[in-house]
């Protein structure tokens, strides 16, 4: 990975020393000239940094580069490079076209892929040989079969080593050539990695056994583009592409095509229809250079969301008092509720304290571990997995671009407020009517006078009852609306937090929505009116009960995926991602080995993992469009996993998990998890079976293995 943050920084400040010659940028390569003055722009910026920016860069493991180690370019080959960079579709290889080897059979299928282990082995860094056999013997001791250990190299391919997993599959693949799974697998890794040209022959061999088969069909289309034979791979593309609408991978690809022909909405439309079932941000991405936003409604969200996920909806308090016999009970039960939400707020605040230390310590472990992403034996998210989706899908519910949310806000607070201001008004009128009863009765009290008690108490607590029924009614209506759309805003926020935050952030955001709550509950203001001082069964005031709050409901991530392909165990938990290694076969060799022996990153693409075996079989290879008993679809981009889909056979409809956009719910194209969801739990392992559906890989078709070539086995 180091060296792609070396060619970035290099980039960066190569852009910024030709945006300080250049007015603006050019639509032409540059001359060897203009890279000269370029270089030499760029070693004075890197002369005049700072020691304190030089021991920052260094800390994160970047090494600044030396112009005099750049190599002198000529202007074709700038040229070249320039043209490479800003292509479309890759150009025509024909070298490799006439290299693809003749029709293998079943028969030579396995002394086919033992000439490409043959080739691999010398193409490959010894370090990745010698780690791939030791990885074999472990896989082939660890498993019941040759598919076992061929998912078991897949877990390889997931934890970011593509070589060491192509290596050890095809050593599957040569002893066993059987296996269509691991065959079809292969050929996509083999293609991924520049190899286009030596897959072709194994998915030829598969596609006429497995006709309409959505993931060879595209794996061919793929393999063609990438050889730059755009006719025959958009043929292949468009058959998947009728198999399954929303294809993730042949979508993407047709997207290129059509904006090579100049069809821009063309490209637009099969970009959104990748985008639509698998998320990534290179999908995003090319949205926005094709000029389309993307919007929540182009992508699709399986994760159920609960109504009332932190159980606001249990809390009750006391009644707001309609007369005075009311009131003085209620003001007792008000006092006790108000200072048992006291109580809970300052736990809660003890609480918010030892959380923020959490979460600081976890974003400074966080920080260290950036400079190692894609070196070390673990996945480093700059974001939660899940996050960049959940921002494109579910930002409305907290991203108020329209000021619909403000406003509602806004409308619900000011309808409060006015309540308080028209109550203030009835206190003006009782204050009028007591005066009125203060001098109606000012001499009938006395020795001698009538004393008529009951006469004044009626006609005092007759206008105090009043006042309490109409403020009281006025002020719980303007609440209870008021919180039941805050009760919605907190659930909305915590269901967004929950797929976007790390999870010592998401737990310190739910004590704050705690905290939040509380506040509104406690700041709410019933107005109080005692009897009159005529009323001889005024009741004496008493020290009221402790009042019994009701408990939140804790958050728990109703969404996960694992899956345990013994090397690897990868797990999926709403914002929190893990890959759990096993290194116990390799207490032979330095950690530090397996870690370095490939840098090479992810490249689009999908994995589709059905939980049990078995299934699907006379098809080919799982399809992604195939309904299976229960499974998981992980979509990878250049970085590493970016959106992760439980799959099962279920029916479409209330409660499924599967949004409706036109349905009218608290928060629309949300699915609400109930008995018929969608699988919210998926376990997979060696068991089951795995296919990889390949992206377009390079450009360029610059892989590893582009240069390699069979000519006999």
């Amino acid at each position: 990975m180091k060296k792609y943050l070396l060619a970035f920084v290099l980039l960066l400040l190569m852009t910024v020393a030709f945006a300080q010659t250049k007015p603006k940028s050019k639509e032409k390569p540059p001359t060897q000239k203009e890279m000269n003055d370029m270089m030499k722009e760029m070693q004075k910026a890197m002369d005049e940094m700072s020691p304190e920016d030089k021991k920052m860069m260094d800390s994160m493991g970047i090494k600044m580069p030396s112009t005099k180690t750049i190599p002198k370019l000529t202007d074709k080959q700038l040229a070249d490079a320039w043209e490479d960079e800003n292509r479309i579709v890759p150009k025509r290889d024909a070298v490799r076209i006439a290299a693809i080897p003749k029709a293998v059979t079943d028969s030579k299928m396995g002394a086919y892929i033992a000439a490409v282990q043959n080739k691999l082995a010398s193409t490959f860094k010894p370090e990745v040989i010698t780690m791939g056999n030791k990885v074999y013997d472990y896989v082939k001791s660890n498993s019941k079969s040759t598919g076992q250990a061929g998912n078991m190299a897949m877990g390889l391919w997931m934890a970011g080593k593509p070589e060491i997993a192509l290596y050890v599959l095809g050593k599957l693949c040569a002893a066993d050539a059987g296996n269509t799974d691991n065959l079809s697998n292969y050929s996509a890794m083999l293609s991924m990695q520049g190899a286009q040209h030596l897959a072709i022959p194994i998915l030829n061999n598969l596609n006429a056994k497995y006709p309409k088969n959505s993931t060879l069909l595209n794996n061919l289309g793929q393999a063609w583009f990438g050889l730059g034979e755009i006719g025959k791979a958009e043929k292949y593309i468009d058959s998947a592409i009728h198999i399954y609408a929303y294809h993730p991978q042949a979508n993407l690809t047709k997207s290129l095509i059509e904006e090579s022909k100049g069809n821009k909405q063309g490209a637009i439309d099969a970009a959104k229809r990748s985008i639509a079932k698998a998320y990534s941000m290179d999908k995003e991405n090319r949205l926005n250079k094709l000029g389309y936003k993307l919007q929540t409604k182009d992508v699709a969200w399986d994760k159920p969301m609960p109504q009332d996920a932190l159980g606001l909806e249990k809390f009750k308090w006391p009644d707001y008092p309609m007369n005075v016999e009311e009131s003085e009970v209620l003001e007792v039960e008000w006092d006790a509720f108000k200072k048992k939400c006291q109580e809970d707020l300052e736990e809660l605040r003890m609480q918010e304290k030892t959380l923020e230390k959490q979460v600081e310590e976890a974003n400074n472990v966080r920080t260290k571990q950036l400079p190692q992403v894609g070196q070390r034996g673990i996945m480093v998210y700059l974001f939660p997995p899940l996050a960049h989706k959940a921002m494109a899908k579910l930002s409305y519910l907290v991203v108020d671009k329209d000021g619909h949310i403000a406003f509602s806000h806004q409308k619900k607070a000011q309808a409060v407020a006015n309540a308080n201001i028209e109550i203030a008004k009835f206190e003006d009128i009782l204050s009028n009517q007591i005066k009125v009863l203060n001098k109606q009765y000012e001499d009938d009290f006395g020795e001698g006078k009538p004393n008529p008690f009951d006469a004044a108490c009626a006609d005092y607590n007759k206008a105090s009852n009043s006042f309490l029924s109409s403020s009281n009614t006025l002020l719980r209506d303007a609440f209870v609306d008021f919180l039941g759309f805050m009760r919605r805003k907190i659930n909305n926020e915590m269901y967004y937090y929950q797929y976007t935050m790390w999870p010592e952030n998401f737990e310190l955001a739910k004590v704050q929505a705690k905290m939040s709550w509380l506040s509104l509950l406690v700041n709410q203001n019933p107005r109080f009116k005692d009897k009159n001082g005529w009323c001889q069964d005024k009741i004496d005031s008493a020290e009221g009960k402790p009042f019994k709050l009701s408990k939140f409901d804790d958050i728990a991530c109703q969404y996960k995926a694992t899956m345990d392909l013994k090397i690897i165990k990868f797990t999926n938990n709403c914002s929190r991602m893990t890959s759990e290694f096993d290194f116990m076969f390799l207490n032979y060799v330095r950690k530090d080995d397996f870690e370095r022996a490939e840098g090479d990153t992810y490249i689009g693409s999908t994995l589709k993992v059905s939980v049990e075996a078995g299934k699907d079989q006379k098809a080919g290879p799982l399809k992604v469009e195939a309904k299976i008993g229960g499974g998981v679809e992980l979509e990878f981009g250049r970085t590493g996993l970016e959106d992760v889909a439980l799959i099962g056979e279920a029916k479409v409809g209330a409660g499924t998990g599967i949004f409706d956009e036109d349905e009218e719910t608290d928060s629309p194209g949300i699915g609400i998890a109930g008995k018929d969801a969608f699988p919210t739990t998926v376990e997979a392992g060696i068991e089951g079976r795995i296919s990889l559906i390949s992206g377009h890989g390079e450009m360029g078709g610059s892989g590893i293995l582009k240069g390699m070539k069979i000519t006999e086995w």
